[in-house]
């Protein structure tokens, strides 16, 4: 009997140190919710526990890839002007992050998105005929994400189904991950079972270890950005400045492309000439599949998806013999299939200088028209 009552005993102390690190977890997030929100990291996109608790009613969230990229200096990224009392963003997404994990993670954090809106950043380089990289999936899969999605009462079977097989295809040269996310659709398809048991230790799990990660990440956290007055912004001199840098970061080439990444990637290859013969390009790919499931999980849990569809650096495709106004056309059908949806539509700029800073990432210009955009669309003016 003194043996079971050790046991007990040790069981309780453990939980209660569980629960008492937890709550001390919770703690350092919230006190430090605004800095952490503006910290990018891959351990805070993938801690939908710690979303939730940098979040409020005047927040944004903006899914994307690349274009997400560590802060740059204030006068350099104008992305960056998108803190004020009236709106907040937390940036969800970095290289390789398309529609599937956005999808968990919408999923995993809908319930605490006061505003019942999102930004879907929508990159024409996700579609590729060929599926991104199983390679790099691994590395940005959340399962803290997953759980939490599949635990979400308000999406429906069909589209947790989808996402879980689609993970599995992605996660093939990672047998580990693999055989856990087998085991959570095992628990998904027969709740009553071991699998189910493994699966809820796991959430828990992944939610602590989560929260730790971040919290650890905090004194090296130092992206405090200057409060704004948005809703009195002079977005058209900011325009004027945004053009004034873009000469001043482009000098050596006609495409709007900064001359360290022209002289880097892009020279060698303008050397060999113009390819005079064009064809359509991002027509064909799975990923218009995941964005279909993104917007319909949004539809499911009464969230308005601003979905921004950026073009590519015209000049610079057209010069290699790639067009997409095929591509363009798709994404603006699939808008309008969804009553959820209100697209921005940035195609129109696609030759603009400046707009981007390489072939394909915003630049200057760019973040001044996308960041007026979006905030008209949040506050609705």
């Amino acid at each position: 009997m003194k043996k079971l009552y050790g046991i007990l005993g040790g069981f309780l102390l453990f939980v209660i140190i569980v629960l008492g690190f937890n709550q001390y977890l919770n703690i350092q997030i919230t006190n430090n919710a605004a800095i952490i929100r503006n910290h990018r990291s891959y351990e805070r996109f993938w801690s939908s526990e710690t979303q939730k608790l940098i979040m409020d009613e005047n927040t944004l969230v903006i899914f994307g890839s690349s274009e997400l990229v560590a802060l740059g200096n204030y006068e350099e990224n104008v992305s960056n002007f998108l803190n004020a009392p009236d709106m907040n963003v937390v940036t969800m997404g970095a290289g390789y992050f398309q529609s599937l994990s956005h999808t968990m993670e919408l999923g995993a954090i809908s319930g605490d998105i006061s505003s019942k809106k999102v930004a879907l950043f929508l990159s024409p380089q996700w579609f590729q005929t060929s599926e991104f990289s199983q390679d790099a999936f691994p590395q940005r899969f959340g399962e803290e994400n997953l759980l939490e999605f599949l635990n979400n009462d308000r999406i429906n079977d069909i589209d947790k189904e989808y996402v879980l097989n689609r993970t599995l295809s992605m996660l093939s040269n990672s047998p580990v991950q693999y055989a856990r996310v087998e085991k959570y659709k095992r628990a998904f398809i027969n709740e009553i079972s071991v699998d189910e048991i493994y699966t809820d230790i796991m959430c828990q799990y992944w939610k602590l270890k989560g929260k730790y990660s971040v919290v650890k990440q905090i004194e090296e956290m130092n992206c405090e950005l200057p409060v704004v007055d948005l809703e009195h912004m002079d977005f058209e001199r900011m325009l004027l400045l945004a053009q004034k840098q873009g000469e001043a970061g482009c000098t050596n080439n006609d495409f709007g492309i900064n001359d360290d990444y022209w002289n880097t990637y892009v020279k060698e290859t303008y050397e060999k000439g113009e390819i005079e013969e064009k064809s359509e390009v991002y027509t064909e790919s799975v990923e218009y599949e995941d964005l279909k499931c993104f917007l319909n999980v949004a539809k499911e849990l009464d969230i308005e998806v601003i979905l921004v569809s950026i073009p590519v650096n015209e000049k610079w495709y057209t010069y290699q013999g790639m067009l997409c106004d095929d591509y363009y056309e798709k994404i603006r059908s699939i808008a309008q299939e969804y009553d959820n949806v209100v697209l921005v539509d940035m195609t129109e700029y696609a030759d603009e200088m400046y707009f981007f800073r390489d072939v394909m990432h915003l630049g200057w210009k760019g973040w001044v028209r996308i960041s007026e955009a979006i905030y008209r669309e949040f506050k609705k003016q």
